[in-house]
């Protein structure tokens, strides 16, 4: 069932991404490049992310309730502090107050997923920096990583890591050589399993890859083992098996007994769904979990399912996914309900 739009502020035109986790009180939703109505507080029109809160868990209607912080000028802030110098490098670049060429060029980091350990009620929020220059569709990711984050009025640290693994780049602990880490993540029994769907130099590897870390050394690459087939974990990366391709969120399902993926089929509307009974596997195929409303432009993407909606046990998930609108720079964000039967039943 569709549920329509999630409500946003009157300044956004369009973004995308719609992760979320339910964090010290709140459902907190993290979102990829929001366009603006009119400039922020630095005068730019278009931010790399953004987000939004909302103690309304009950979605069996559609979601209400959200709230953004705001800079001066009322237009939302955003999630993942920049460095100074990738501020100093956007805002050479900003296409509105345009000071060196190429104008429009950016560094963006975009959130790809965001887990909260419930033993200590803090989160990570994994991302991807983002490389953009002028054009539709031109950009480059240049890794991945996660920030820690510690209490919801403060911001999400980005690691340091001393040698960097990417040069000039100290937060980023996966290279662009490397799984997409954090395309989903959340937490089992005190350790944290993260998925890496695809790898960004590498258009035709569209595998997921599994790794596991504790929570408290997640910024630590060194402390991550990866899943190597048959029961094994290596603190090799190259030993790391596909498990399946897509990918997306990735939860438990008490309805199922199984832990589910919820994804968008490339290049379709269609949103899928697969099963595990455990992280590492053997996951299911595919099937299709609702053909999802066609966009003005492109194919719906970034579907993902928010586990603290579950209803019934969770026989009933809410699924969120973007779409373009017909207006310039603008698209939405839109929720469904979808009610799971087992198999056979």
């Amino acid at each position: 069932m569709d549920l329509g739009p999630i409500p946003t502020n009157p300044d956004i035109l369009g973004r995308d991404g719609a992760n979320s986790a339910l964090f010290q009180g709140f459902s907190v939703w993290l979102y990829g490049d929001t366009f603006l109505a009119k400039p922020d507080v630095q005068d730019r029109t278009l931010i790399g992310d953004s987000w939004s809160f909302t103690t309304d868990l009950n979605a069996h209607a559609g979601l209400f309730g959200f709230h953004e912080q705001v800079d001066p000028t009322g237009a939302p802030t955003m999630i993942l502090p920049e460095t100074p110098g990738e501020q100093a490098f956007n805002q050479a670049h900003n296409v509105n107050n345009c000071g060196q060429n190429p104008c429009g060029a950016r560094w963006a980091l975009w959130p790809t997923s965001i887990s909260v350990d419930p033993a200590d009620n803090s989160a990570l929020i994994f991302y991807m920096l983002v490389s953009a220059q002028p054009g539709a569709f031109n950009f480059q990711i240049i890794g991945t990583s996660v920030a820690t984050w510690r209490n919801i009025q403060q911001e999400p640290q980005r690691a340091t890591l001393n040698p960097p693994i990417v040069p000039e780049h100290a937060d980023l602990l996966f290279t662009q050589d490397e799984p997409e880490f954090g395309t989903g993540s959340f937490h089992s029994n005190g350790t944290l399993y993260v998925y890496g769907c695809g790898v960004p130099s590498n258009g035709f590897d569209l595998g997921c890859r599994l790794g596991k870390v504790e929570p408290a050394s997640a910024q630590n690459r060194n402390a991550w083992t990866f899943y190597a087939g048959n029961g094994n974990w290596s603190s090799n990366l190259s030993d790391a098996i596909s498990l399946f391709n897509g990918g997306g969120s990735v939860s438990w399902n008490n309805y199922l007994q199984q832990y589910i993926t919820v994804y968008s089929q490339i290049f379709s509307q269609n949103v899928l769904i697969r099963t595990a009974p455990k992280p590492e596997g053997p996951w299911s195929g595919a099937i299709v979990a609702f053909e999802a409303m066609a966009p003005a432009s492109g194919n719906v993407y970034d579907a993902h399912a928010h586990s603290e909606y579950d209803l019934n046990g969770g026989q009933t998930i809410f699924v969120s996914y973007s779409r373009a609108t017909p207006a310039p720079f603008s698209s939405e964000v839109r929720l469904v309900s979808v009610t799971l039967q087992k198999q056979g039943n």
